[in-house]
């Protein structure tokens, strides 16, 4: 991983909510799901929105006060681990996901008071997982869910 990578949400089998500062996330293919707040829900919505790595580090660093070198360890960090953990990929160029270039970061505020950096962390989850497995929707073909299956004659 370079600073030029960019990844996206590993969809459809990783779905994902945001609400009040923190993220979960479902992986459908495991059951595990998992959560990201404060810096970790940041770097989220900034892969969601096709930020390549540097300009992730770079806005984190605008947004938090911490050593640089810090900052992006950590970040490093949690990219590699939403990969092992298989919630994010490498976008390759050309791919079917509209990518935002907030590398420059024009227009970004800093705030007047910048919050300490925390490391982020993904809190991973397994004790839902033979239920959200049993869920229907993967059992799933084209037509969708639900969807009465035509009698047969």
């Amino acid at each position: 991983m370079t600073e030029l990578s960019r990844f996206r949400v590993n969809g459809p089998k990783i779905i994902h909510e945001t609400i009040d500062g923190e993220t979960v996330l479902v992986n459908l293919d495991s059951g595990n799901y998992y959560s990201l707040d404060g810096v970790g829900a940041d770097v989220w919505g900034l892969v969601e929105n096709g930020v390549h790595v540097g300009g992730i580090i770079t806005w984190v660093a605008q947004q938090y006060r911490g050593e640089i070198s810090d900052i992006e360890k950590a970040l490093f960090r949690l990219l590699e681990e939403l990969q092992r953990e298989e919630l994010i990929v490498v976008d390759e160029p050309g791919s079917s996901q509209t990518s935002v270039d907030q590398g420059d970061q024009d227009g970004v505020s800093v705030p007047e008071q910048l919050k300490n950096f925390t490391p982020p962390v993904l809190h991973k989850y397994s004790d839902m997982q033979d239920l959200l497995l049993l869920d229907p929707i993967h059992e799933v073909d084209e037509i969708g869910w639900p969807n009465v299956k035509p009698d047969k004659e």
